[in-house]
């Protein structure tokens, strides 16, 4: 199979990542039952860690790796979703699966998964083929970011060595529950007895709900406050100075990064890879932050004019973002956002904490059946805005605001990883054409 074939194929299985479905049904128990067929390689890959969170998992995910890989583990992530190459998700120590590999693999699942009577997703797939492309190259720790929920993503079908809970907040509420009290109740599905949960900061209603959770199960709890956490020094156009004060370590770390609310991830990454490698390298530890590269996450991708990616999707996630712009960059006249958000999201919240901030608005609409369209988001952005246009795609909207910018302005692109993905290409496609 070759690899265009190996995506048709992936293309063809159930995806709730792409489609809105009214009615979701998760369950395991399929799940569970094809992996046995395929020998459980989800038994089989070493020392994995499994992140829940609703905020800043993927971003905990990937400090994790890079920690872990400056430690000398041959370090496997998973994360999702991508930005623009399936195999963004797959990685070892940073580098993504290759072509070959992943349709190999695909090759060898494709009659196990055409068999199933109850069909077997997209992304479980995608699992699968991280599960077992980890085996095959023998990785020595495992991070998987959990895709949805905790309880019932295909990812918590391993036996973690540690777990995380990264920041709780309002998302997917239509699926995981109203209330950040359910919500968490439904992120505790990573926790296992007798073994340790790093918990980064939480709202009250969060923790009382996780602490509750952890004396059922028999987890063993080290959180944010208690038993590590991180004090901001310097906040710069170019990064976050901060100091750790650890479970065993106490240091000053440098990341160039954007946000104060990246000081509980880091921190979160650095308590687990405390947990996990006991004799920690300092020096190690500090130069590999200070390297830290987070695409999309409020991502300076250009300069003169300053061009931001970010991948904000929630009320919370979009409040981050328009702090770090009024801190860093209220003085560009010219502020322009592009922005696209996907259905089931909360559009008015997201538009109203962004709006006032910029100068012109263009909506418009990722090419995926989830993403809600450009004249209902023109509607809702009108409502906060007296200087909003339509495009008709995120490319079109990109080459637009692109041609009309002068050196001093400013592009923010946001609203979900979809929109953020398809700009990637854009500019990536501008660049070519200029060579």
């Amino acid at each position: 199979m070759t690899y265009k074939k190996s995506l048709e194929f992936l293309s063809s299985l159930i995806d709730y990542e792409r489609w809105h479905h009214h009615n979701y049904e998760f369950k395991l128990e399929n799940y569970r039952y094809f992996l046995n067929k395929i020998d459980n390689p989800q038994l089989k890959v070493k020392k994995t860690v499994l992140i829940a969170g609703t905020k800043g998992k993927g971003s905990t995910a990937t400090m994790l790796a890079k920690l872990l890989q400056s430690q000398g583990e041959t370090v496997g992530l998973y994360t999702s979703p991508h930005l623009c190459d399936y195999r963004e998700r797959i990685r070892i120590n940073g580098s993504p699966i290759k072509q070959n590999d992943f349709a190999s693999i695909m090759d060898f699942l494709q009659p196990f998964i055409i068999k199933e009577k109850q069909r077997i997703t997209f992304f479980e797939t995608l699992t699968t083929i991280a599960f077992l492309f980890f085996q095959m190259q023998k990785t020595t720790v495992n991070v998987f970011e959990i895709g949805l929920g905790g309880r019932l993503d295909a990812t918590n079908v391993t036996e973690p060595e540690l777990s995380i809970i990264t920041r709780i907040g309002y998302d997917h509420t239509h699926l995981l529950g109203k209330t950040l009290g359910k919500i968490a109740g439904e992120k505790c599905g990573v926790l296992r007895r007798n073994k340790q949960v790093v918990i980064s900061y939480q709202r009250n209603a969060a923790l009382k709900a996780i602490e509750k959770k952890i004396k059922e199960t028999g987890a063993i709890g080290v959180y944010y406050g208690k038993d590590y956490d991180a004090t901001l020094l310097e906040e710069t156009i170019t990064g976050l100075k901060i100091h750790y004060n650890g479970i065993n370590n106490d240091l000053d770390i440098s990341v160039p990064m954007l946000g104060i609310h990246q000081i509980y991830n880091i921190s979160t990454a650095l308590a687990a890879v405390e947990l996990l490698k006991p004799n920690l390298n300092i020096n190690k530890t500090q130069k590999s932050l200070e390297k830290m590269v987070m695409p999309a996450r409020i991502q300076i991708i250009q300069n003169n004019p300053i061009i931001i990616l970010d991948m904000s999707h929630n009320a919370e996630s979009a409040e981050c973002l328009r702090d770090v712009l009024d801190k860093h960059f209220s003085n560009k006249k010219r502020k322009i956002l592009l922005i696209g958000i996907t259905k089931e999201k909360a559009k008015n919240s997201i538009l109203k904490a962004l709006s006032s901030f910029f100068s012109e608005i263009y909506v418009t609409q990722a090419d995926l059946p989830r993403a809600e369209s450009r004249e209902i988001l023109y509607r809702i952005c009108c409502k906060f805005h007296n200087k909003c246009f339509m495009t008709q795609s995120v490319e079109s909207g990109v080459n637009h605001i692109v041609n009309i910018m002068n050196t001093h302005d400013l592009l923010v692109i946001t609203g979900s990883v979809y929109v953020a993905g398809e700009a990637v290409k854009a500019l990536q496609t501008r660049e070519r054409s200029n060579i």
